[in-house]
């Protein structure tokens, strides 16, 4: 079993993403600010896992308060900005923090500090246990709508599936959103090898997908970002399913750049296209794409290589982390609660609601 995430004796510990799948370390700290680093750098990573390691990054930040009450709300106030701060395009961190914010609220005027950081602490630990939760209801609704959709192919053979970036475990702290639709369809008997897309320029396909995959024995192949419109025409890729960092109202989706590249060669290719996120990852106040934030990154992503210069340090960079697939390339929302095909503006609205 992969361990992504724990909080114990009021330490986190998380795996270092970053030197995946070379070496496997495991970090434990105290310090907050060392738990932002991790967000902001990619050491974890994952709109799941993001959220939950920022509130117990939270945790941290109260755990080292030594004022009294009247001095707190101001350093709280102080520690919810840098926690969000960190990254401005996954949902469920925001997610996480308005549940701490929550908890403060309501308790903060009639609990000691004690009191208070001690319900706070049950808050971060319930976000980590649902994401569990989530992924398994995920995996159940995915596997239920492939079954539907493909059932036509799954009479004659089992099913190749493209994936991008990573979705599973490393991602989530449970089975995954994307990878855990996939591995719970491998354990169905519904795929027979799954396809990773590399994930240019932190190679979080190629690395952390891959090195899931041969944990879980699955057979796969790990390609370039830009040969999935060549295996469609070929007809070796059966469907795509992704994660997601932000859903708006309407059903667009962002997430890691390239998605939107394989969504449309997709639809040129009639090959169905899903999206796997828990209604956490779903921002009802955004009506469309347009306004979903998308980071942007340093150039020196695309510039090295694992610390190896690949271009000139004066080469112009443009490094987006995330695109935006438009609604009409996607044929179904898989969600913890149910799985949504058309009608998204409505429907979403419903599981939020």
């Amino acid at each position: 079993m992969i361990d992504a995430v724990s909080f114990e004796n009021n330490t986190l510990g998380y795996l270092d993403q970053r030197l995946l799948p070379l070496k496997e370390e495991y970090i434990r700290t105290t310090s907050y600010l060392d738990a932002i680093e991790a967000i902001k750098t990619l050491a974890v990573r994952g709109a799941p896992l993001i959220g939950i390691v920022a509130s117990y990054t939270v945790m941290l930040g109260l755990n080292s308060y030594n004022g009294n009450k009247e001095e707190f709300p101001a350093y709280f106030e102080k520690l919810i900005a840098e926690v969000e701060a960190s990254r401005p395009t996954a949902v469920n961190l925001f997610f996480a923090t308005a549940r701490m914010k929550e908890v403060y609220d309501a308790h903060f005027a009639s609990d000691s500090l004690e009191e208070l950081f001690s319900k706070m602490l049950a808050a971060a630990r319930k976000i980590h246990n649902d994401e569990i939760a989530n992924c398994e209801n995920m995996a159940r609704h995915g596997v239920e709508l492939i079954q539907q959709d493909l059932a036509e192919t799954l009479k004659t053979r089992k099913l190749n599936v493209l994936t991008h970036c990573n979705t599973g475990t490393l991602a989530t702290g449970g089975s995954g959103t994307a990878l855990g639709v996939i591995k719970h369809a491998w354990q169905e008997g519904l795929i027979e090898k799954v396809i990773t897309a590399e994930s240019r320029p932190l190679l979080q396909g190629l690395r952390l997908t891959a090195w899931e995959l041969e944990k879980e024995s699955i057979p796969f192949l790990s390609i370039s970002d830009s040969s999935s419109a060549f295996l469609m025409q070929k007809g070796m890729i059966d469907f795509g399913i992704v994660g997601a960092d932000r859903i708006a109202a309407n059903g667009d989706t962002a997430n890691k750049i390239g998605t939107f590249a394989h969504a449309v060669s997709a639809a040129r290719h009639n090959v169905p296209y899903y999206i796997a996120a828990p209604v956490s990852t779903v921002d009802i106040t955004l009506s469309d794409g347009s306004q979903i934030p998308i980071e942007e990154r340093s150039a020196d992503e695309l510039r090295t290589i694992f610390g190896n210069q690949v271009a000139t340090p004066s080469t112009p960079v443009l490094n987006y982390a995330f695109d935006v697939t438009p609604n009409e390339y996607i044929r179904g929302i898989v969600t913890d609660k149910k799985a949504v095909v058309g009608n998204y503006t409505e429907e979403l609205k419903k599981l939020v609601d």
